[in-house]
């Protein structure tokens, strides 16, 4: 519940609490209902009113949480068993919360609590406070379904603008895997960006990911080496170690011997045995 709602919810039930003291001090003076010589002043009624206010807001706070959860438990809409629950709950908080004032009265003028007493001091604030109490109980259900709904607007417009982000991202890499020009397309944040073969010196594994490696930068890409090899073997790039793919524009000497690569960025790069035979082979196929 927001500052201004607090605000405006406090402000209601301290104009009732007014209502209520100025009433009372009204009928009390206007049909002389009070012994001879005995005067209430308004101050003392403001503290008692104040005091079954405070009883009703205690009471509510716990029947609050129950309505809250009957309203986000049906976000789309309240069947009718909800509105009946809710209306129960409403009318549960006034009897409790009347029956904790009457006992706080009962006590106040030093009585004895009997069923009698007890009944009569009920039907009294029956009358008294029934009907504000259900005007501040219904006042702050419908605070809570206002505040429920608002959620429900919220994260309804969350999961529209992901909906609107994934097309837009599916969008770009659709438009992207179009273009003649034979690419990767390396998702960063929620972009993608065409990154082109020919730019790659070599990709390296790197856990469950791999890194492409180009002349300047490096970019971590979500895809197994091995089906990086089998997509790339028909661009020049060739596996030369578990953890290196190469593009061979960029090879500069191969030491069979040492079992090293020099790429002609000076970068090194190990070979294994299998990719020893492998690049061998392959630089057969491609001599003169």
């Amino acid at each position: 519940m927001n500052r201004k709602i607090s605000f405006g919810l406090t402000a209601f039930i301290l104009f009732l609490i007014l209502f209520d003291a100025f009433q009372q001090k009204y009928y009390l003076e206007s049909f002389n209902l009070l012994p001879e010589g005995e005067v209430l002043s308004l101050a003392y009624l403001l503290k008692q009113h104040s005091i079954r206010w405070i009883i009703w807001a205690l009471i509510s706070v716990p029947s609050s949480f129950l309505i809250w959860k009957e309203l986000i438990r049906n976000k789309r809409a309240l069947p009718s068993q909800s509105i009946f629950r809710i209306s129960t709950v409403i009318v549960l908080t006034i009897l409790i919360s009347i029956t904790a004032v009457s006992i706080q009265s009962i006590f106040h003028q030093g009585l004895n609590i009997e069923s009698n007493t007890l009944y009569e001091f009920f039907v009294f604030f029956i009358f008294q406070k029934g009907l504000t109490f259900l005007m501040a109980s219904i006042t702050v259900a419908l605070i809570l379904y206002n505040q429920s709904s608002e959620q429900t607007i919220e994260s309804q417009f969350v999961e529209i603008k992901n909906l609107e982000r994934k097309s837009t991202d599916l969008e770009e890499a659709l438009n992207m895997s179009s273009k003649s020009e034979p690419h990767l397309n390396i998702k960063i944040g929620h972009r993608f960006q065409p990154i082109p073969l020919n730019e790659i010196v070599w990709i390296q594994s790197d856990d469950y990911c791999v890194k492409v490696h180009t002349e300047d930068k490096a970019f971590s890409f979500r895809k197994s080496m091995k089906s990086l090899e089998e997509q790339l073997s028909r661009y020049g790039f060739i596996r030369v170690h578990r953890a290196a793919l190469l593009n061979l524009n960029f090879l500069h000497q191969v030491n069979f011997d040492s079992s090293t690569i020099e790429l002609s960025n000076t970068t090194q790069l190990p070979l294994s045995k299998t990719g020893a035979k492998a690049l061998k082979q392959k630089l057969e196929q491609d001599a003169i």
